[in-house]
């Protein structure tokens, strides 16, 4: 399970090699200029969270300097073109957990209304 700062490098990164059949050549600039503001990241965290994805095979991944800038080659694994099938799935997933308790909430509020009901006329009598 990735947590929340690498599965929004993940997503990004996923967007980027997909159109590209699966390798793009990206600087740490630019990919943190992408990330969402309300993620808090340094780009001192950058290069540890994907050196951890490669480490986990999402991508296999390749630091470079070209014309004096450093750059990040990517090139996605399997698990990797599977990461958005997989996000798919825990959206639904934690969508169905919640219809699943507001469901069972209000079967148990309306189970403590007839119990109450049937007590007060158990008792009225």
């Amino acid at each position: 399970m990735l947590n929340k700062k690498e599965t929004v490098i993940m997503r990004e990164i996923y967007k980027r090699t997909t159109n590209n059949n699966g390798k793009c050549l990206v600087r740490p600039v630019d990919l943190m200029a992408s990330i969402p503001y309300n993620v808090e990241l340094t780009l001192e965290e950058l290069p540890p969270i994907l050196q951890n994805l490669a480490y986990d095979e999402y991508f296999d991944l390749v630091e470079t300097e070209k014309k004096g800038e450093y750059y990040f080659c990517i090139t996605l694994l399997h698990k990797g073109f599977a990461f958005q099938r997989a996000e798919e799935q825990r959206i639904r997933n934690r969508k169905n957990s919640i219809i699943t308790k507001v469901s069972l909430t209000l079967l148990g509020v309306v189970l403590a209304f007839v119990f109450r009901w049937i007590i007060k006329l158990i008792f009225k009598q």
